[in-house]
């Protein structure tokens, strides 16, 4: 939804059924073509790229982190060329940083310098990260997760989503180390975020065990996330971008 306040943040192309009254005509001369202005407006709904800096996401090869990053670049380019309002939120075991709101294509390389100067957290805690966020919003947006979901209170996080009334898109980022981890006698597993480790014989019995509880564990998740209404998608850190993610998003609705 777009405002008539004074404020003036960006243009558009004009289609037919737009106000005449909100033509640029000094755009207009300079171009030969028809742009509406757009005007700020505190109804205008915000999309928040809310992305897991905790340690866990640092992880993998390709780079879970790395790919998030990314990931919300092609994102933020989406919302902004779409005339909505965008702010970022870095999540750990709390919100650890804010960058925006933005809004307007001009206002794209702004977004790419945050996320390059994105921080880095120790450990995560899904569920307080998410309540730290979204009690402080005082207008329903659309609010996308970019994480790994490795929190012991990922479910409590997730079901946390439903007591606010925001849209929700939860897009889970596995490195290929952890989907399909290879065979491996005496490894040690060492935590990310709280430093423990453990001793594991990846035996072929142990894989095939681990990836039924993978399989399990993560479609816990989606059926938790659908009946929470919110979306959900599982990723792969080496999936391509644009030919495996961005058209997953087109599928599911998140993007057009």
């Amino acid at each position: 939804m777009r405002g008539n306040s004074l404020h003036y943040v960006d243009f558009r192309p004009y289609t037919p059924g737009d106000d005449p009254r909100q033509v640029d005509w000094n755009a207009y001369g300079r171009s030969s073509e028809l742009f509406v202005r757009l005007y700020e407006d505190e109804q205008t709904l915000t999309v928040h790229l809310l992305i897991d800096v905790s340690r866990s996401m640092d992880f993998g090869s390709p780079n879970k982190r790395h790919k998030s990053l990314q990931l919300a670049g092609a994102l933020s380019y989406v919302a902004l060329r779409g005339y909505d309002r965008l702010q970022l939120g870095f999540l750990a075991d709390r919100t650890v940083g804010i960058a925006g709101p933005f809004w307007g294509q001009h206002q794209q390389a702004a977004v790419f310098a945050a996320l390059a100067s994105a921080p880095t957290a120790a450990q995560t805690d899904f569920a307080a990260s998410v309540a730290n966020y979204v009690d402080r919003l005082k207008q329903p947006g659309l609010l996308i997760f970019l994480t790994d979901l490795l929190s012991p209170t990922a479910e409590a996080g997730l079901r946390r989503l439903a007591t606010a009334k925001h849209e929700a898109t939860v897009i889970q980022i596995l490195a290929p180390q952890e989907l399909n981890p290879e065979p491996a006698e005496d490894v040690q597993l060492i935590d990310r975020e709280t430093g423990q480790s453990v001793e594991v014989n990846l035996d072929l019995g142990t894989l095939a065990a681990y990836r039924q509880r993978l399989a399990e564990w993560t479609e816990g998740l989606a059926r938790l996330c659908r009946e929470r209404g919110a979306r959900y998608l599982r990723i792969d850190s080496a999936d391509d971008l644009e030919r495996d993610v961005i058209r997953a998003l087109r599928a599911q609705g998140v993007v057009a």
